[in-house]
């Protein structure tokens, strides 16, 4: 009896194994994507959006004409909320990790709900600007 509860547990086991190790970083959705000169430049994230608080986005640089990753140099990111009557109120980011060529992932923290400016520049000459809703 112990010997088959054994052998049914195992299997379970390796049965689940493989859906639970199944959460592949390809299921990204597109948040926006904006053009400049020869490039593409598409923010993803694990829902298609953005929140308040806390966000894992990965940002894609790619050739236009073939769409493969480009190696892009000198990436950064700056994000700014409008504040009537005030200055703007700033977005806190990480450090920007190349994972690839052409492929970063950082992680961004938006105080508020609301519209964001999202500005991305990078070498050769590329700049791309975004506005966001955080909900």
């Amino acid at each position: 009896m112990f010997r088959t509860l054994a052998v049914f547990g195992f299997l379970i086991a390796s049965l689940l194994l493989p859906v639970s190790c199944n959460n592949q970083a390809g299921t990204l959705v597109q948040v926006q994507q904006g053009r400049s000169g020869d490039y593409t430049v598409t923010l993803l994230s694990d829902t298609g959006a953005v929140k308040q608080h806390s966000n894992n986005l990965t940002l894609e640089i790619r050739n236009a004409a073939s769409n493969e990753l480009a190696n892009a140099s000198n990436v950064q990111i700056q994000t700014s909320m409008r504040m009537p009557g005030m200055g703007p109120m700033f977005g806190n980011l990480s450090s920007i990790r190349q994972v690839s060529p052409g492929r970063y992932e950082f992680d961004a923290d938006f105080s508020m709900s609301g519209q964001w400016s999202f500005l991305v520049t990078f070498e050769p000459n590329g700049r791309v600007q975004f506005t966001l809703n955080a909900q």
